[in-house]
Order: structure tokens, then sequence, then C-alpha cells
């Protein structure tokens, strides 16, 4: 958004609008791609895993970044029946 173009500024509500369809578009993603982890044995799925928690640990993402890595990688783990190392104890 800049001002010199105002036709070409978005309202509050249309950004907001905007983020929403986002984060739907996102979530949609999201649950296709843990979906597709059915597809895969259990050696690629661990191996899918445990590249993720890498990523999750890869200082250099932002600590948000790490976090999503993270909750994939649990996802995943919970989907296919897997229990994550911090409920195992």
């Amino acid at each position: 958004m800049t001002t010199e173009k105002p036709e070409e500024a978005m309202t509050f509500g249309e950004l907001l609008a905007l983020i929403a369809e986002q984060q739907r578009r996102l979530t949609v993603l999201e649950n296709a791609f843990a979906s597709l982890t059915f597809c895969l044995d259990d050696r690629a799925s661990q191996l899918l895993v445990h590249n993720l928690s890498l990523e999750a640990q890869n200082q250099n993402h932002d600590a948000q970044l790490q976090q999503h890595f993270t909750r994939l990688a649990e996802e995943i783990q919970r989907r296919n029946g897997q229990v994550p190392p911090a409920e195992q104890a």
C-alpha cells in the first residue's frame, strides 16, 4: 500500500478479509500436507518428521517459524499414531 497510488490502497476491512482468506487457504494446505503423510511408509514418515524437527532447531529461522515446524512435525506424528517425544515421559 503506497500513498503515491491511493486508488490501489486497501481499506482496513479489505486487509482483514484478505488475511482471513489467506489463513483459510493455509489451513487447507496444512491439512492436505499432513494428510499426504498417510501415503508414506513408516520410514519415509519418520524421515519427514525428523527433517521437520531439524528445521525447528535451525537458528536461521525465527522463533515463530521454528514453532510452526515443531507443530507440523507433532501433527504428522499424531496423525500417524506416533507419540511426539515431549509426550513420551
